[in-house]
């Protein structure tokens, strides 16, 4: 296949941002300007201390800032069908979306820009140790170990199965503007009843492949996550966990992630209740992250 790069004003890459993620949103920014020069940045801030202030520096600095009024849940489901909406208006051809957290790689955008017109594209994504920090978009290339519990095609494209829905992830996708209009007709495109943390992107996949919309691994588009700190598993997320768990297992008849409820059940923070998971009495008023 000929490889080509993409049209800069035609693509569009789409990230949700709060203000505590502004230096990671500033490592992609100078990766888009090194590898995706002339694309246009959508940068979904929903409302948050300091937002405001995110929103001017990202205007004045040529991105496209798009606040969205929201509650103490982080709405990224919304937040993502924002974005793509706002990338179609804009006029993208194709749009990629990109964790705040991940930098793109050179070939990304040239690698994504050969997605089939009906096809969802996933690229494989680099997690980067601590102790790389914020490194220069000169130097990704020479970090790539992707992580390896998606395992890649060395070249082209290879589809997922029915059954694979579990390695879609969010981090980093594309589809072409077409295909979003569709799934936003279609099915809503990202549910917007998973707030807070987890589930959202597992549904989504999901779905794309229960309508037999293909899903691809896209060879070579990498992209790069800068180190944040995290635990395993998110007990700081636990309510969202939770409330978005059961809205998954209601459509599918099963919880996403049962590994990590199975842990939070040994560590008494859950309970059984028929085939799903329930807040142990003692954990039922605390509050998630966001």
């Amino acid at each position: 296949m000929t490889r080509r790069d993409p049209t800069p004003s035609s693509v569009a890459v789409v990230t949700v941002c709060t203000p505590t993620r502004a230096d990671h949103l500033r490592s992609q920014r100078r990766a888009l300007d090194a590898h995706l020069p002339g694309a246009r940045h959508v940068v979904v801030l929903p409302e948050r201390p300091g937002s405001e202030e995110l929103a001017a520096e990202l205007l004045a600095d040529g991105a496209d800032p798009l606040e969205l009024p929201a509650g103490p849940d982080l709405p990224v489901a919304r937040c993502r069908n924002a974005g793509g909406d706002r990338a179609v208006e804009t006029g993208a051809e194709l749009i990629i979306f990109l964790d705040v957290d991940c930098m793109p790689g050179p070939d990304l955008g040239s690698r994504y820009a050969d997605l089939p017109p009906d096809t969802v594209g996933m690229g494989p994504v680099t997690y980067l140790p601590e102790s790389v920090g914020a490194p220069d978009p000169a130097e990704l290339a020479g970090l790539t170990d992707p992580h390896p519990a998606r395992p890649f095609p060395e070249h082209g494209l290879q589809r997922l199965e029915a059954g694979e829905f579990g390695m879609f992830w969010s981090l980093s996708f594309a589809l072409h503007a077409a295909l979003w209009t569709r799934l936003r007709r279609e099915f809503g495109g990202f549910d917007e009843h998973y707030t807070g943390y987890g589930a959202e992107d597992t549904d989504f996949g999901r779905r794309l492949l229960y309508r037999r919309i293909p899903v691809v691994l896209v060879a070579g588009a990498h992209a790069y996550h800068r180190w944040h700190p995290v635990s395993s598993p998110p007990v700081e997320h636990l309510q969202d966990l939770l409330r978005n768990g059961a809205h998954y297992a209601e459509r599918w008849g099963e919880w996403p992630a049962p590994g990590w409820f199975e842990e939070f059940e040994r560590r008494g923070l859950v309970r059984r209740d028929g085939d799903g998971w329930i807040a142990a009495p003692a954990h039922r008023n605390s509050s998630g992250g966001g």
